[in-house]
């Protein structure tokens, strides 16, 4: 099985490829306001890489959110686009989850992360992950938080990561600044293409039609009066 990996929920625009016994492959660009100029050119950059064609890819797996809302909506658009073009089915991956997962990842050693990213007018989306036996869990739903009050529900320890876009507000509210890691090192397509491989496997396919990024917070307009 051949699964593509988009990941779009922050400014990191990336793009994954997982096949079996193979080497994950992976580009990705972190600036504002370029995914819908540079998420396709990434996409024929992977797949060039692979030495495939867009045909022969079994799966395409989404971030769902919740994260940035123009962010998820160009992901998840063209991830529809690709599949409804390509015949393929589309499976919706929790963005916190591949964060977790890419920390656990890269930090073996820790027990815990806590994602915080922020979702503007001084709240956070908060999600709080545990590793046991090498199953990632969720603590609790994800929720809408103020910084201090997402930071005082950690507890401080060596083996919690607090993964945010916005560190040095979290270090202030009293995260320890040794256990605040920058969150865009994590966002990785072919993380969320591996577990893309695992729901596909399941059968646990979305709907493509129905399908929509998982906002928590209502989009709001600002319309300027002359």
């Amino acid at each position: 099985m051949t699964v593509l990996g988009i990941e779009t929920s922050t400014a990191v625009c990336a793009v994954g490829l997982v096949r079996e016994g193979k080497d994950a492959i992976e580009r990705s660009l972190i600036e504002s306001h370029i995914h819908s100029e540079k998420l396709l050119t990434l996409v024929q950059e992977v797949v060039a890489e692979a030495s495939i064609g867009l045909s022969e890819i079994d799966c395409i797996a989404i971030s769902i959110g919740p994260g940035s809302f123009t962010g998820l909506r160009i992901g998840l658009s063209t991830a529809k686009g690709l599949c409804y073009a390509l015949g393929k089915q589309l499976v919706a991956v929790s963005t916190f989850e591949a964060l977790a997962k890419a920390a656990f990842d890269l930090y073996p050693e820790i027990s815990k992360v806590v994602v915080m990213i922020d979702a503007k007018k001084s709240e956070y989306y908060v999600g709080r992950f545990e590793k046991t036996n090498e199953a990632i869990k969720p603590l609790s739903e994800i929720q809408v938080l103020s910084c201090a009050d997402a930071v005082s529900s950690v507890v401080p320890d060596t083996r919690t990561l607090i993964l945010t876009d916005s560190a040095s507000e979290v270090v202030t509210a009293g995260g320890t600044s040794e256990f605040v890691k920058d969150v865009h090192q994590f966002c990785r397509a072919s993380v969320v293409a591996q577990l893309g491989f695992q729901k596909a496997r399941a059968n646990a396919v979305a709907d493509i039609a129905s399908l929509e990024p998982m906002y928590l917070k209502d989009f709001v307009v600002h319309s300027s009066v002359a």
